[in-house]
């Protein structure tokens, strides 16, 4: 028996493949879904099983085949995967030692198949190199793969694109996968695992805006939910993305003792990767260097430097955004001390995956522009 604790890892897909190898030439009819039991597929090379759970409980349903994907050298093998599971509803993943190894949380991918799109949340899977796709629309994937010929899967901000996949997806495999995710009683669209992060709403890629025209499409007034916080791309005189920002703001205390608190992490193109911390409670001279402490969960972050940007706004500058983007992980509670007091919030798992996703579908990154030079 075959188990895996994430959608799609690549030890777990690989294993699939294997026992796919060595029993292929005796493959026979598709069997019921049995919870732990690994069923193959004549045609079309194509793999599945009922995963089970720590707790013994079936938690995804997986369809895995090995498949070429289009790489910048060339053709690079991938296990291609459908799921249905407890932590992501339906997701199309892919598998292999080539894909970028950071986290990322694009809510800008795509799903195509044969010549029809559909926007999709892209997510890397915690500890393994895999790449999985959700679409908005699952019950339109599933019959859209039902005739399909071609699947591609695309996420800019995780760098992937893999061009046209040859699917050969036998119709069984595809009525076992859908059967095996209503006997267990898996959502298609959505997460229902009560500890998987939630997924923000899919979104179309950002449309180009031509130099000179308005830049209002995308502004701090046009924002969406990323793990409960407001996500905004802000776009340059000439009508491209240049600054990706991700906030929250918090209220304390109440009459006289009222506060408002803002966190703000923010990637542009010319300053890399910053934060800002707006408190109400302060009326600082603009301009001041700031004297403070930064502690990310239980470790002092020191490569920084402090100053007040607007009378009740701090911003912190690190030395190397790429070390304040690992420091801060996929989630991490942060306490900054400026005195008489400090700040103290947690940053929610995929905002800073989110970040990343926006910086590099956007062409640029966490450290600064003149950095690279």
């Amino acid at each position: 028996m075959t188990t895996c604790v994430a959608v799609g890892t690549l030890a777990c897909t690989l294993g699939l493949l294997a026992a796919a190898a060595a029993s292929e030439a005796k493959a026979a009819a598709p069997e019921a879904p049995v919870a732990g039991k690994q069923v193959h597929f004549p045609n079309g090379t194509w793999s599945a099983l009922p995963q089970t759970g720590p707790d013994g409980k079936v938690n995804q349903c997986v369809l895995v085949a090995p498949r070429p994907r289009t790489g910048p050298s060339g053709p690079i093998a991938t296990a291609l995967s459908l799921t249905i599971g407890r932590g992501a509803g339906l997701a199309l993943a892919m598998a292999d030692d080539k894909l970028p190894s950071e986290d990322v949380l694009d809510d800008e991918a795509e799903v195509i198949i044969d010549s029809q799109s559909f926007p999709a949340v892209g997510f890397t899977v915690a500890g393994a190199r895999d790449l999985a796709i959700h679409p908005g629309d699952a019950a339109g994937v599933l019959a859209a793969l039902a005739k399909a010929t071609t699947l591609r899967l695309r996420s800019d901000g995780d760098g992937v694109d893999t061009g046209d996949i040859r699917l050969d997806l036998p119709g069984d495999a595809l009525a076992w996968l859908e059967q095996c995710g209503k006997q267990f009683d898996i959502a298609i669209d959505r997460p229902t695992d009560p500890n998987a992060p939630p997924l923000p709403a899919p979104r179309p890629p950002s449309p180009e805006i031509v130099a000179g025209a308005p830049v209002g499409l995308a502004g701090l007034d046009n924002k969406w939910k990323i793990s409960g916080w407001d996500a905004s791309e802000l776009r340059d005189g000439d009508g491209k993305i240049s600054v990706c920002i991700i906030r929250q703001h918090y209220a304390t205390g109440s009459g006289p003792d009222a506060r408002t608190i803002g966190a703000f992490l923010i990637v542009s193109q010319t300053k890399g990767l910053t934060m800002m911390l707006k408190d109400s409670s302060r009326n600082l001279p603009e301009g001041q260097p700031v004297e403070a402490s930064l502690k990310i969960g239980d470790k002092p972050f020191t490569g920084f430097s402090a100053r007040v940007l607007g009378s009740d706004e701090i911003g912190i500058f690190p030395q190397h955004g790429t070390a304040l983007a690992l420091a801060l992980g996929d989630g991490a509670a942060l306490a900054f001390k400026v005195p008489p007091d400090g700040l103290q919030f947690p940053v929610p798992s995929g905002v800073v995956p989110w970040l990343r996703a926006c910086a590099r579908r956007s062409g640029f990154g966490f450290e600064p522009e003149a950095a690279k030079q």
